[in-house]
């Protein structure tokens, strides 16, 4: 793992625990693929998941990249997966909201047929167990995505 690598050393894992894990990406869209295979081979352990926690993964790193300043150059995005006992809890944090763009927090659009896209917490909403938000006006926003284990009991 490399722990101190130079920030163009991207998309790169971050140190990690028995029960967690990370990936650090940079400001290309190109590297949600990256997060989507990091996510598969994190969750390897309760096969059952994969699939929904990629999903997830993918379209939080795309709402980073695409809503805030991480998408800018030199922006970042960190992924983190915990195992814990009952459940998974992914995290995706950006680096904050844009320097040109009103403040907003993570939020389903009313459901618009006319307009392409913005359906990306929707999928999150049910693949996941449940989803919440944390963060403060200008500063960093992490999306959390929490996922049941107990069918593995």
């Amino acid at each position: 793992m490399k722990c101190n690598a130079p920030p163009a050393d991207l998309p790169r894992r971050m140190c990690g625990t028995p029960t967690k894990s990370g990936l650090v990406l940079g400001s290309d869209l190109r590297q949600v693929g990256a997060a989507r295979r990091w996510a598969a081979g994190a969750t390897r352990s309760v096969p059952s998941l994969s699939r929904p926690v990629a999903l997830v993964t993918s379209e939080l790193v795309t709402n980073a990249l695409v809503h805030s300043a991480s998408g800018l150059p030199g922006g970042t995005v960190r992924v983190e997966l915990e195992h814990k006992p009952l459940h998974l809890v992914l995290s995706v944090t950006d680096n904050g909201p844009r320097p040109d763009q009103p403040l907003t927090f993570p939020t389903i659009p009313r459901l618009d047929p006319t307009r392409p896209g913005g359906n990306g917490l929707r999928l999150v909403e049910d693949a996941a167990l449940y989803w919440e938000w944390d963060g403060c006006a200008g500063g960093p926003t992490t999306v959390l995505a929490f996922f049941e284990r107990a069918t593995l009991l």
